[in-house]
């Protein structure tokens, strides 16, 4: 019998399946993804012979069915799913925005989960005559201390969000795409996370891109194989989710991005009464299409993920920071030496971005971290000083360049080749589109204009061979 029959059954057949009784109370949820996958282990243990995509489709109804409904979840189980999965953002005041329905992943990564569910059963893409249409949104214009959606009424897909945003401003090519990652409010035990700036659409938030991006690949495999859900969360949590930006790309094909919010616009303004879209002719609408495309690729899925410093729990900086002067014509490489092991995990590498602040703050009494970003070898980058601020790098050319340290010791071999892909091919690239680094921007080891043999032999004839490395 599969979950839906039951689920009938248990209506038409059985009303004392109706649960009368309270519903439990719940000790504080750690907003873990770990906790989520045990809830769905739970459900497969419960449920034995259940599909990835049923048992994503009964989470996701357990969200948005009336307490009292029958349903093969426990009533523990269900409140569970009521905390863990329903998207909102809600503005604390003018100035603070939290963000709940969503996880921290094992990979210091944010995700919310109701986006990737809905993925894995319907895609990233819009459906204007499947059951993933998006219908009844909220305008998004809701109030400060209010919640801003209501994701039980309707999917959130990628193309959709991009094309609402864009479609308001006309396909404007000075809009600025933001969407702001956040802080919580512990590593260890997170409960609540906040924003670190308002969206640019109150949907359109780094964790539910994510969410959107993790579900568009986990439901790519599952159309080659067939696994169990959990399995399947924990083999691409377990070392796959650092790349979902290039992986997502390897699924696109060229101006598929595109036509998907086309799409999306058009299916909004169809099931939707008051869209807010304005009128746009279809040159209009293509214009938009082509332009949200671009700029969310070349703002997000060309560009890597840094980790900011409160997900690392950095140390406050002594004293005033002082403002670089943008942009900047150089970027110094360095390596840590020590630690000498690269860092393979989030957990590892924020161990070690702490113990580089305490050796900079306390032995060195730097004000703070002195590396502008740091790369670990886990598939992130770190936020060390970042993109406004001084660093303490490459003594006597702190103001004239951004200072790119490597984990490890890399004196006899070099970071593997993704992880060099990220920096030479991803970062600086973005960096430069970005108004950061000047188009024309140079590359120099920290040895070439400081006596010191950093970044290690090994990592200095490999960036003698990147575009814009300048000789001595």
């Amino acid at each position: 019998m599969t979950i839906w029959q039951w689920h009938w059954i248990c209506i038409f057949i059985f009303p004392v399946c109706r649960s009368a009784t309270p519903p439990p109370v719940l000790d504080p949820v750690v907003m873990k993804m770990d906790t989520f996958i045990g809830l769905v282990h739970e459900l497969e243990s419960s449920l034995p012979g259940s599909s990835a995509e049923d048992l994503a489709k009964l989470l996701l109804s357990s969200v948005s069915a009336p307490p009292q409904s029958p349903k093969p979840l426990s009533d523990k189980q269900a409140a569970l799913a009521r905390i863990l999965l329903p998207h909102k953002v809600v503005g604390l005041d003018e100035k603070r925005w939290q963000e709940q329905g969503v996880v921290l992943a094992p990979d210091g990564s944010t995700v919310a989960l109701m986006s990737l569910l809905q993925s894995v059963i319907w895609g990233w893409e819009a459906d204007c005559d499947g059951e993933n249409i998006e219908k009844n949104k909220k305008p998004d214009n809701t109030a400060a201390g209010q919640e801003t959606s209501d994701q039980s009424t309707h999917q959130i897909t990628l193309p959709g969000l991009l094309g609402l945003g864009f479609s308001k401003h006309k396909g404007s090519s000075q809009v600025t795409l933001e969407a702001p990652d956040g802080c919580w409010d512990s590593i260890s035990k997170p409960q609540s996370f906040q924003l670190l700036g308002a969206p640019f659409n109150h949907d359109l938030t780094l964790a539910n891109i994510n969410g959107v991006l993790d579900g568009a690949l986990l439901k790519e495999v599952l159309t080659n194989e067939t696994k169990k859900m959990s399995d399947l969360l924990q083999s691409y949590y377990g070392g796959k989710s650092p790349y979902r930006r290039q992986n997502f790309q390897g699924l696109l094909r060229e101006g598929q991005l595109e036509a998907a919010i086309q799409k999306a616009i058009q299916c909004h303004r169809k099931y939707t009464t008051e869209s807010g879209i304005p009128h746009l002719t279809d040159e209009e609408l293509s214009t938009i299409a082509a332009i949200a495309a671009k700029t969310f690729e070349q703002k997000y899925l060309d560009c890597p993920a840094v980790i900011p410093r409160c997900m690392w729990e950095a140390k406050p900086y002594k004293g005033t920071p002082t403002l670089l002067q943008l942009p900047l014509q150089n970027v110094y490489i360095h390596h840590t030496y020590q630690p000498s092991k690269p860092c393979m995990s989030f957990k590892d590498c924020s161990a070690n971005m702490r113990g580089m602040q305490n050796f900079h703050q306390i032995d060195r009494g730097w004000d703070d971290i002195g590396y502008s970003f740091v790369v670990g070898s886990d598939g992130y980058l770190y936020e060390g000083r970042g993109w406004l601020w001084v660093g303490a790098h490459t003594r006597g050319h702190n103001l004239v360049g951004y200072g790119v340290s490597f984990i490890g010791d890399f004196t006899s071999s070099i970071p593997e080749s993704p992880i060099l892909s990220l920096v030479r091919d991803r970062f600086l690239r973005c960096a430069s589109r970005s108004g950061y680094i000047t188009a024309n921007y140079t590359i120099q080891g920290h040895r070439q204009v400081v006596n010191t043999l950093c970044p290690g032999d090994a990592l200095f004839q490999e960036i003698t061979t990147w575009e814009n490395f300048k000789e001595s």
